[in-house]
């Protein structure tokens, strides 16, 4: 079984400061498709929530100011629905949105608690290196939470984008 260490390395992980996560990843992919692969619900069900969790149903109304929903599934079959707002929609670069839990997943994160996301792509040649940064959590416990299940979502991520995931 992997280490979260290792985890984190792959994912180059960095917390500036008790209520911030950074993870700068490449993925073997274009940009318009992991650009397509934050934006579209019918791809963040293969890619989006932790590993602990199944992806049921993602929503997105792709504007400054529209929602987004992803509904998790926890093994014992309780759905724990994330949402927010997007701040900022530059297609297909920037990406900036509010992230909170309708119910609380775990202790550490409690319901309706709002976090600040924020993806930027930039183009390395056929590949997209990914910078995200969230913002606002709660506690450094939230924070190590956090880095857990975008760490398993990033991981899905290389594996959606790398098969060419489109629906």
């Amino acid at each position: 079984m992997e280490t979260p260490s290792a985890q984190h390395q792959r994912n180059n992980v960095s917390t500036p400061a008790p209520d911030e996560i950074r993870i700068t990843r490449v993925f073997d992919a274009p940009r318009q498709l992991v650009w397509d692969a934050w934006t579209t619900p019918a791809m963040l069900v293969h890619w989006f929530g932790c590993a602990a969790f199944s992806t049921e149903s993602a929503q997105t109304d792709l504007r400054e100011g529209g929602n987004w929903r992803v509904v998790l599934r926890t093994p014992d079959g309780e759905d724990i629905p994330s949402y927010g707002t997007y701040t900022a929609v530059k297609p297909i670069g920037h990406l900036a949105f509010t992230h909170q839990w309708e119910k609380q997943p775990v202790e550490v994160n409690p319901a309706h608690h709002r976090t600040l996301v924020t993806v930027d792509l930039h183009e390395e040649g056929q590949r997209t290196r990914l910078e995200f940064r969230q913002t606002g959590l709660v506690s450094e416990a939230s924070r190590d939470s956090h880095i857990g299940g975008w760490c398993d979502s990033m991981d899905a991520l290389a594996l959606a984008v790398k098969k060419g995931v489109k629906n």
